[in-house]
């Protein structure tokens, strides 16, 4: 017995439908998935590398940092570097170029997410060995970090102290020596 289909007057037919449903179906994945790109914002992205167990470098402020995405925030991405943890600052019109330099086969974990650049210099606060990049000191101020509302203080050993507007700093770590 058969279904109809394959009688030898509808086999062209059959065919024809089944690609006609082939390209339908192609075309709506295609749709999909450029909707889906469209879509994401950069802590999507951001977060994939983490999951992913992805190496990214971050190029910001004339550092460039590589290391695993721990953390992401509105303006906060965590980056785990072979010296430590830096936390780079995301503000518009601060230059910056990401780059995704290895992607392993397996591995990565789900990043801490939601908490800002400010909570992350917060976490910091009053620790004498603090680096502190900024557009006009792009390697960095070394000394104590105190933090304010809307600027931070890094005060040196002996005791010259930097004042920074927040927007301007671009990343903050341990001392790297």
């Amino acid at each position: 017995m058969t279904d109809g289909l394959e009688h030898p007057d509808l086999q062209g037919v059959a065919g024809e439908m089944r690609a006609e449903w082939r390209a339908e179906t192609e075309a709506a994945t295609e749709d999909a998935a450029t909707a889906w790109r469209h879509g994401r914002t950069l802590q999507d992205w951001l977060a994939e590398r983490a999951n992913a167990g992805d190496r990214i470098a971050v190029t910001i402020g004339g550092q460039r940092f590589a290391g695993l995405v721990e953390e992401t925030g509105p303006d906060l991405v965590g980056l785990r570097a072979v010296f430590g943890r830096v936390d780079l600052h995301l503000v518009p019109g601060l230059p910056l170029v990401i780059e995704l330099i290895d992607h392993p086969r397996a591995g990565g974990a789900r990043p801490r997410t939601g908490r800002t650049f400010r909570d992350a210099l917060i976490e910091r606060d009053g620790r004498s060995d603090t680096s502190v990049g900024s557009f006009l000191h792009p390697d960095g101020v070394d000394g104590t970090l105190y933090v304010g509302q809307d600027f931070i203080s890094v005060v040196a050993m002996r005791g010259a102290e930097t004042v920074l507007p927040l927007q301007y700093v671009t990343w903050v770590t341990a001392r790297r020596t």
